[in-house]
């Protein structure tokens, strides 16, 4: 047998069975930049600094969404990486796009005890706080928090009852951080999940879909108006069920929704954004066949994306952070 022909059999085979093993060689077609290294651990939930020079996310540190994890901070060059929040033999979950505004950071954690709760931090890891308290009794769980961009005393987050995923009821709901009052602002009749705020605080997004349903999730925007008895107005879908869409997030100037889309039938989900105007087509933004990307955010001058990227569409291989250029 021609050994060296074999070798490079063998080396192919371990390519395409590995994954995150080989990450260091995996080759793009978009020119985005891997700004973590952190395998086994998982980075995940990239979202910018409002001067666009750092980034925060989620690190999971026994895998993909396994917990413990903490909040990270990095420059956008992959530099000056920093623990804002430790673990704690706990889950501390930020969401892309809306957790960092001005110098404070919103996430979702169980390092008090049972239940999630909504928790802030400052931007350079001091004055972390409990926003809010519930009993561990009530098999309820507020996650995926994020600020209103012209208020950070509002945010508004997913509102989930029941342990398992399956029969859990999820709904978008409202929290005064001032006051620590609570709002339900969908009431579960669909599957309402990770919402997010527009940059001008007067929409808000989130994803939709039938409950017992994997796939098939659809972009829904609203307005949002607490003046009024149904605060949420010109509820719309904003994606047509054309594609399974998820990890949705705002563009940098309202007009488009960024999502983690398999859009055009791709065999991997890959960074779009679909357009706010109907009369205008959907834009790829990562070009990727082998690797899922997924959880985009926008620097807010719209000329950066980051997501996080891993091998395959499973939720068993461990994530890296990237950015990609305008």
């Amino acid at each position: 047998m021609n050994l060296k022909k074999y070798s490079m059999i063998l080396l192919l085979v371990l390519f395409y069975s590995c994954g995150d093993d080989f990450n260091d060689i995996d080759k793009r077609d978009d020119n985005a930049v891997k700004i973590t290294d952190s395998y086994p651990r998982s980075c995940q939930n990239p979202v910018f600094s409002p001067d666009g020079q750092y980034i925060i996310y989620t690190r999971f540190l026994n895998g993909y969404n396994l917990s413990p994890s903490e909040i990270v901070k990095i420059k956008i060059d992959g530099s000056e990486e920093r623990i804002l929040v430790s673990s704690a033999n706990s889950g501390n979950v930020n969401v892309p796009f809306g957790s960092w505004v001005d110098d404070r950071i919103c996430f979702a954690s169980d390092r008090a005890g049972m239940a999630d709760e909504i928790w802030i931090v400052n931007d350079d890891g001091s004055n972390l706080r409990q926003i809010t308290t519930h009993s561990d009794n009530e098999g309820v769980y507020y996650i995926e928090p994020v600020f209103n961009p012209q208020n950070n005393d509002q945010i508004v987050f997913e509102y989930v009852e029941g342990e398992n995923d399956i029969t859990a009821i999820h709904k978008i709901a409202y929290l005064d951080v001032i006051t620590g009052e609570i709002k339900l602002i969908t009431d579960g009749s669909f599957d309402d999940r990770l919402p997010s705020w527009s940059n001008d605080g007067s929409k808000i997004l989130f994803q939709r879909n039938k409950y017992g349903q994997d796939e098939g999730w659809s972009i829904y925007i609203a307005d949002i108006d607490f003046s009024k008895a149904e605060c949420l107005q010109n509820i719309k879908e904003l994606s047509s069920g054309i594609s399974d869409n998820t990890d949705c997030s705002w563009s940098y100037n309202d007009k488009y929704i960024l999502s983690s889309s398999n859009y055009g039938d791709l065999e991997v989900p890959n960074i779009w954004l679909f357009p706010l105007d109907y009369t205008l087509s959907p834009v790829r933004k990562t070009f990727n066949k082998l690797y899922e990307d997924g959880a985009p955010s926008q620097s807010h001058d719209g000329k950066m994306i980051a997501f996080e990227s891993h091998y395959g569409e499973t939720e068993e291989q461990s994530s890296e952070i990237w950015i990609i250029k305008q």
